[in-house]
C-alpha cells in the first residue's frame, strides 16, 4: 500500500511572513535571474528564512547557516516557495 502525498501549496516569497521558514521550489524568470540567484546560493530546494519581510523596503532573508541578504520585492515575487513542514516558525533569539 502506498502512501497518497499532498502536493504542498506554493506562494511568492514576497508573500511569507517574517519569521517563516520556506523552501524556494520555483524561479520565475529567465536564465540570467537564475543564475544570479544561484550565484548567491538560492537554488531550487534551498531553505530559507524570513528575517524581515513585512516592511515597505526589501526583504531580508536567512540562508546558509543564518548568512543575511536583503532581495527587492519584484526579485521575491518571482521566487516561488512552499512553507517548510521541518521549520521552525518561532523566532530565534539574537
Amino acid at each position: 500500500m502506498s502512501a497518497i502525498v499532498e502536493p504542498r501549496p506554493t506562494l511568492p516569497l514576497s508573500m511569507v511572513a517574517s519569521q517563516q521558514r520556506v523552501r524556494l521550489v520555483e524561479i520565475r524568470g529567465g536564465q540570467r535571474l537564475r543564475k544570479r540567484l544561484a550565484d548567491l546560493g538560492l537554488t531550487l530546494g534551498a531553505p530559507l528564512r524570513v528575517v524581515q519581510g513585512n516592511s515597505g523596503g526589501p526583504m531580508i532573508v536567512a540562508v546558509k547557516h543564518d548568512a543575511r541578504m536583503a532581495i527587492g520585492r519584484g526579485i521575491a515575487h518571482k521566487m516561488i516557495v512552499t512553507l517548510d513542514p521541518q521549520g521552525d516558525s518561532a523566532p530565534h533569539a539574537r
